[in-house]
C-alpha cells in the first residue's frame, strides 16, 4: 500500500555521515528551497554515543553533525537563517554560545535559545536549524 501521506514536493534527505535518527524521522526535509533539520545533539555517526559528557564537545559535535546533514541537502552552515538550540543547563550558555559563534562566524543566523529538562542520552544541548539554498 502506498503512503498517501508522502508529498512530491518535500525531499527527505537523511546521511550516513550523521548519527541515525533515534525515531521515525529523517535527518531534514528539504521544500522549495528551504531545509529543515532536525534536533542534532554531540552524538557520533559510527556509534550513536554521545561523544562525552562535556557541553563544548556535545556543542562542537552537534554542529559537525548538522554540516553532515546540510551538506547531504547541498548547503552549509552559511545558508541557515534560523537555529534554536535547547541546553539542559543555562549555565552552559556562554560556552556553548563560544562555539556556536566560532563555527558561524561571520554569519549570524536569528537564533532562539531554551532551557529543556532533559535531553535523550546525556545530551547537554541540541541543535536544529532553517537552511535556505536557492536551487
Amino acid at each position: 500500500m502506498k503512503n498517501k501521506h508522502v508529498n512530491p514536493d518535500v525531499k527527505v534527505v537523511d546521511t550516513a555521515s550523521a548519527p541515525e535518527p533515534p525515531g521515525p524521522f529523517s535527518h531534514a526535509a528539504v521544500v522549495d528551497g528551504w531545509i529543515y533539520t532536525s534536533g542534532m545533539g554531540g552524538l557520533l555517526p559510527e556509534t550513536g554515543e554521545v561523544i562525552s559528557d562535556d557541553v563544548i564537545e556535545q556543542t562542537e559535535q552537534s554542529i559537525r553533525n548538522v554540516e553532515q546533514i546540510l551538506a547531504a541537502a547541498g548547503a552549509s552552515l552559511s545558508d541557515v537563517v534560523r537555529a534554536t538550540l535547547y541546553l539542559t543547563d543555562m549555565a552552559d550558555y556562554s560556552r556553548v554560545n563560544a562555539v556556536y559563534e566560532k563555527a558561524f562566524a561571520p554569519h549570524k543566523p536569528a537564533r532562539t535559545c531554551v532551557a529543556v529538562s532533559a535531553l535523550p542520552v546525556r545530551e547537554r544541548m541540541k541543535i536544529d536549524t532553517v537552511a535556505y539554498k536557492r536551487s
